[in-house]
This record gives C-alpha cells, structure tokens and sequence, in this order.
C-alpha cells in the first residue's frame, strides 16, 4: 500500500515549515523544486499553512515563518502517529521501494529517539502485531548510486549521459538528457528530462539505466515545465503521440473493483447499474490502458476507441496461439 495523497501532502507541509524555519530562503520556484512539486502546488500547501493561522512572510529573497513562530525540534507524537510511521517506513524498508534504505533506517532511528521512552515502548509492542505490505515494486536497492548522480544532476541543472535499455529497445541505446524531476509512480522510480536525442522531453525508467555519468555541462531549466501536467495524458507514464477518449464496459466483480479506485486523473463513471459500468478516461498511454484492462479479462468491454480494440484482440489471440 503507496502512501495516499493525503499522507504525502503532510510530509510535504512538514519540510515547508522546517526550511521556512530555517536559514535557507528559499522563492516559491526554489521550494517547489526542493519538494519535487509545481509552484502551483506549492502555492495551494503555503494558502493551506495561513488558513492555519502559520502564514510564510516573502522578504524579496524567499519564504520565513512569521516572526515569533519557530518550528519545535523534537516531536511530541502521540502512540499512534508514532505506530503509524514505524508501520510506513517498515513497509518501506521491506519492499526495497526506495534507495535510501540506510538513510531511512537512520530517519527512524532519530524519529524514535525524539519519543518518550514510555511512547516508544508501546510503539514496539503495537507496531508487532500491524504490517504494512506493499505491492509489487522495482527493488531499488541496486540503484542507489544512478539514483545518486541523477539527484545530484537535477539539483545542479547538469546535463547526464546514460546507456538506457527501453522496454522495447534491443540493445542499450546512448542517449544525452537534461534531468528535471524524479518520482515514483506505481511499480517503480522514474526520471523526467530532455532529450537531446529525440528533441523533446521524455520519462525514463530509473532501474533501466545500464551506465550513468554527470558531464561538466550545465543547462537553463525550463521554467514552464510541470511534471503533474506532463503525466496528466499518461496512464501511468506512456503520453503517446496524441490523447485518446477511452470508454470501456466492466461487469460482473471487474464493475465492483473497478469503481472502488480512482485510477486516472481524467476518470468518469458514465453508467452504473451496479453489476455493470461505463468508464470514461482520456490517456494518450494505450499500451499502458492495455494492460489495465487485460486484468479483469472478459468482464472487461472496449467501447472507443478502434486503435485500442485492435491492440487488445491482437494480444487475445497472441495469447490463444501460445496456449493451443
């Protein structure tokens, strides 16, 4: 289980108020980046901090607390915020979803050494009998130093060159980018940039980086580039040359599944009877829908469009061939 939004939007407000208390002024665009966010989103946390009564005071070189606030150096947690965190960061630990992994044991151990030895002990005892299982996800492990040189890159605008093996690609292919973002989405860690090579911006995959290295060079970053628009035609990464208007038909326990998540941004229930739906989403990543929807086999019905009907009776029959 991923953190949800709302998790992630906590943490999120928890470095707004540590940098702000801080001496390193940061302006909005220096935070946003600091966060791996849009200034927009930043924007709407700072509106959410004064609506607190916490405003962020701009002094022409970036964002302070109010004077006469200071944000407190040791946490006062409750038994159950603290059990909620050792839970998360465990999970965390397990899966190998992050890099970091002697960072975050070493987080959690300053965590705890900030709690009431009283608290501490009951977070031991609870914390026993809960785990949180992540699913399926790309072991990072592996990856901490390419994880490393593309963080150190994005922070220093510096441009990278990297053999990367696609999805597709036969043999690693050498290719020059200029790094903007790094996130997570789904299975695995990803890398947002330029790409000289094709001209155009690009996502790739982090663990899919054959060879990495940092070049002297620096590049201007592009100051209208938001990784959450960016991913807005994709279904998980994949853009596509151009976006599609998707309905599809789901029945039977696929109707039921289906409408308990919110899987896409685009998302409209068109039609529910309560054993069958009609789902609307708008993606440019068909292979990606593709493989969503091949899950819940015959329960599941492509209305539109045409392009994506073809891909999944190809792969039916694919299937069919290699099982007669």
């Amino acid at each position: 289980m991923l953190a949800t939004n709302i998790e992630k939007r906590v943490w999120r407000i928890f470095r707004i108020l540590r940098i702000a208390s801080s001496n390193e002024q940061k302006n909005a665009h220096e935070m946003a980046e600091e966060l791996g966010v849009s200034v927009r989103t930043f924007h709407r946390d700072r509106q959410a901090l004064e609506q607190v009564g916490l405003p962020l005071l701009h002094d022409g070189e970036g964002y302070t607390l109010s004077s006469g606030l200071s944000f407190p150096s040791e946490l006062d947690l409750e038994w159950d915020e603290g059990l909620a965190l050792v839970c998360l960061i465990d999970g965390a630990l397990e899966s190998g979803m992050i890099p970091y992994r002697e960072s975050l044991e070493s987080a959690l151990d300053k965590i705890r050494a900030c709690i009431p030895p009283q608290i501490d002990e009951k977070i031991v005892r609870e914390s026993g009998g809960i785990r949180v299982k992540h699913g399926p996800m790309v072991d990072m492990s592996a990856h901490r130093n390419t994880f490393d040189i593309l963080h150190r890159a994005v922070q220093e605008n510096k441009v990278v060159v990297m053999k990367y093996l696609g999805s597709t690609d036969e043999e690693p292919v050498s290719r020059e980018i200029e790094p903007l973002r790094i996130f997570q989405r789904w299975l695995a860690w990803y890398v947002a940039g330029y790409c000289r090579m094709r001209s155009d911006f690009r996502i790739f995959r982090i663990d899919r980086i054959i060879s990495l290295k940092e070049t002297d060079e620096s590049f201007v970053r592009p100051r209208d580039f938001d990784l959450d628009s960016f991913l807005d035609q994709a279904w998980v990464v994949e853009r596509g040359d151009q976006s599609h208007h998707i309905r599809i038909r789901f029945t039977g326990n696929a109707a039921r599944l289906v409408k308990e998540l919110r899987w896409h941004p685009s998302q409209t229930i068109e039609k529910d009877t309560g054993d069958e739906i009609v789902v609307y989403f708008e993606t440019g990543g068909l292979s990606e829908i593709a493989d969503w929807i091949m899950r819940y086999g015959s329960e599941a019905q492509v209305l539109e469009p045409e392009e994506l009907k073809n891909i999944l009776t190809k792969r039916a029959k694919d299937i069919l061939s290699q099982h007669s």
